[in-house]
């Protein structure tokens, strides 16, 4: 069996997926019940960010999207859990008084945050960037005399969208980091974004699923093949981290030669040989010429499960679905360190355990654990035993 090494980490994440924190619709639904199930959800939640917060002292604490449960709640509702999300999230204590922490709080869109790209509209953008910052941004990291670059993306309208601005907005901050890469090609990239990457069924839980409305993205389980193809070959991430998929998942991809001949694009004068060449394409021309784009996209990448890209010898990118934080899914958390390893300069080792994955990567160690605090059912049974203890105990020295 497999065993992790122990590396003092240079830099720590705390990742939490999907709180998806309910309120009106919930309360119109079960009148009876649902103001009982926010209460203790919230405080389930808080606990879940605040235990693991004070155990593992991050560097940055990230939710990876979805943080409420509907992109389509009115603005009275909304501000009201940003109010009670800021006291999950330890960003506020019970008194609203802001808690000063030494980690920075950063957050990613989801489609429950902004919608799919069907759905996206201005007050959807407004709003999240207003309270959680931009759906786009890089920053740099050094960890031990070399510097990693960090980049959260915004996944929901990489693929068709409606209002085709939003689209072009992320491809061009895409772009840029490409030219970036190309300017400085040795810096590692990790990348952060709400849906994963494409792969095949059998990888993880979930199946690739993708539905349309008007030729606009209405639901997706995966990004396009396309889409994951060129973010692989051009942003060349030594790990990926997504939410969206509850279950939580490691897999791995690697990047080939193309299986068939190259591939000419119409009169446009491009020939595509190699997944690279997929990073001089436009917007405007990965749209025009999607149907072989897609095929040809699908020819250059292969994807794995955790376990087989541990024995993989051509493996080129590690993708974490970080398991939902929400009580049905044990109330995860995702730990991930970077530290230096002296020992192994060059070598390109993986170890995988569950949904926690340990790789030595060119002379640094990048280490996830996922860390489950137990299913809220449990924590319920518990609360009310406490409860009932107490009266019982109450009731009995009255008696007395």
């Amino acid at each position: 069996m497999a065993s992790f090494r122990l590396f003092p980490p240079s830099i720590r994440f705390n990742l939490y997926g999907d709180p998806q924190i309910e309120g009106d619709a919930k309360l119109q639904r079960e009148p009876r019940t649902g103001k009982f199930d926010i209460i203790i959800n919230d405080y389930y939640l808080h606990y879940v960010y605040g235990s693991t917060i004070a155990a593992f002292k991050p560097n940055y604490v990230i939710t990876m999207g979805d943080i409420f449960s509907s992109q389509w709640v009115k603005q009275g509702e909304y501000d009201k859990r940003i109010e009670r999300f800021k006291w999950i999230s330890q960003r506020v204590d019970g008194r609203n008084n802001t808690i000063r922490s030494n980690h920075t709080n950063m957050y990613m869109a989801g489609n429950h945050d902004v919608g799919y790209g069907y759905e996206t509209r201005a007050y959807h953008i407004r709003r999240f960037e207003d309270n959680f910052g931009p759906l786009n941004r890089k920053w740099t990291v050094d960890i031990d005399g070399r510097t990693h670059r960090m980049v959260i993306l915004n996944a929901m309208n990489l693929d068709k969208t409606r209002m085709r601005q939003y689209r072009v907005d992320a491809w061009d901050f895409v772009h840029r980091l490409v030219a970036d890469i190309a300017d400085q090609p040795d810096m590692p990239l990790i990348l952060f974004l709400h849906i994963p990457f494409h792969k095949p069924d059998g990888v993880c839980v979930t199946s690739a699923k993708t539905e349309y409305r008007d030729g606009f993205v209405r639901y997706q389980d995966y990004l396009s093949p396309t889409t994951s193809a060129y973010l692989l070959h051009c942003l060349s991430p030594v790990l990926v981290f997504n939410g969206h998929d509850h279950n939580g998942c490691v897999a791995g991809h690697s990047v080939h030669a193309p299986a068939g001949n190259p591939l000419k694009l119409g009169d446009s004068g491009k020939v595509l040989q190699s997944g690279s060449d997929m990073c001089n394409l436009t917007l405007e021309e990965l749209d025009l010429y999607q149907p072989e784009i897609q095929e040809f996209a699908l020819s250059t990448m292969s994807s794995m499960t955790g376990h087989a890209a541990g024995a993989s010898t051509s493996l080129s990118t590690i993708e974490v679905t970080v398991r939902s934080c929400m009580g049905a899914y044990h109330g995860a958390a995702g730990i991930f360190d970077i530290s230096r390893n002296h020992q192994q300069q060059a070598a390109f080792d993986v170890r995988v355990l569950g949904h926690s994955v340990q790789a030595s990567i060119g002379g640094y160690t990048y280490k996830y654990q996922e860390i489950l605090l137990g299913h809220h059912l449990v924590v319920r049974v518990l609360l009310v035993a406490n409860l009932v203890s107490c009266f019982v105990v109450s009731v009995m020295f009255l008696l007395r």
